[in-house]
């Protein structure tokens, strides 16, 4: 059976982001090569760089990271794009490499759960034309962290202030809830918008 660019892609960022060790990768990857003839040659080229490169060093090495990384982004056709997590500290820093890698060549950027829920569906932003679209997740637990229990309430908070706009009876119940264990981090949201589009594949 042939193995299309998708899947390959889709293996290799994988391996990539869950700290695969190199031999594994090695292997994979020619696995990979030898069942498909549909990979372009600008990956190929690359392809045949990691299997002959040196891992001594720590892997994946920041090089081989960089390669896969613009060669996936200088490919937008293939519909993927790569979030890097540790560029995430707090939410405006969430949307701001959302807006990075989604929106650069858009006059406008999104700044809310309701915009990014939106940015999925397409029609919009960098992958607005793409059939299917791929989310890689680098260092999520970063992000998880970054955006997790005392993030979100400090943003709970913020929205019950004296003279805000917003609904301060559902903020204060997901204040409350939040305070007792079961309420949703501003992660937990963010996983929950991309679940709810279950055409999009999301490797973490």
């Amino acid at each position: 059976m042939k193995t299309d660019e998708r899947n390959i892609i889709s293996t290799l960022a994988q391996l990539l982001v869950n700290g695969a060790g190199p031999v594994e990768f090695r292997t994979t990857l020619t696995s990979l090569l030898n069942t498909s003839t549909l990979l372009r040659p600008g990956f190929l080229v690359l392809a045949d760089q990691w299997l002959n490169a040196d891992y001594t060093a720590a892997f994946p090495h920041e090089k081989l990271w960089a390669d896969f990384k613009s060669a996936v982004e200088s490919n937008p056709d293939l519909g993927f794009v790569i979030i890097e997590g540790r560029q995430i500290g707090d939410i405006p820093g969430f949307y701001a490499e959302i807006n990075r890698v989604y929106m650069a060549d858009e006059d406008w950027q999104v700044g809310n759960l309701d915009g990014f829920n939106d940015l999925l569906y397409g029609g919009f932003g960098k992958l607005k034309d793409v059939k299917q679209q791929g989310i890689i997740w680098k260092d999520i637990a970063h992000s998880r962290k970054s955006l997790g229990v005392e993030t979100t309430l400090a943003y709970y908070q913020d929205k019950l202030q004296s003279g805000s706009p917003f609904n301060h009876a559902h903020f204060q119940q997901q204040l409350e809830e939040l305070q007792a264990g079961r309420g949703q981090t501003y992660f937990d949201i963010v996983t929950e918008i991309i679940q709810s589009h279950p055409e999009i594949i999301w490797i973490y």
